[in-house]
């Protein structure tokens, strides 16, 4: 009897990209209200998690976006995090960096703000941690 060892391979590293962060806004866009169950696939939501912490220069992808996009996709990973097992970004979350992008625009509303603190448990969003 002979018995098979698996091989442990690491995933490839998460690639973020104008089409990656496109298809993200397109999906938000048809969202019903403040759900995202249902616009990732199960393994899209496996695959994709490590989204959540990426580091901030990784999310230099967003600086071409309009500021609706980036809007849009701070909506996105915001509920994604409460909605998503596996989605806790915490100090990292994408949210932040989002928003970085936004104030540098001066174009950070107050409602989105409130929005956001509206939607979300994590203590460090909108603008990451005091420190």
């Amino acid at each position: 009897m002979s018995t098979k060892v698996g091989v442990w391979e690491p995933r490839a590293a998460l690639r973020l990209d104008a089409e990656k962060l496109g298809h993200l806004v397109t999906l938000m866009n048809a969202a019903e209200g403040d759900n995202v169950v249902g616009l990732l696939s199960e393994r899209e939501i496996a695959n994709e998690a490590g989204l959540m912490k990426l580091n901030e220069e990784d999310w230099q992808a967003a600086e071409s976006l309009e500021d609706f996009e980036i809007t849009t996709l701070i909506r996105f990973f915001t509920l994604a995090e409460m909605q998503y097992a596996g989605w806790d970004g915490g100090k990292q979350s994408p949210v932040i960096y989002l928003v970085r992008i936004l104030r540098r625009r001066d174009n950070f509303p107050a409602e989105l703000r409130k929005w956001i603190k509206a939607h979300t448990e994590n203590r460090f969003l909108p603008y990451g941690s005091a420190l």
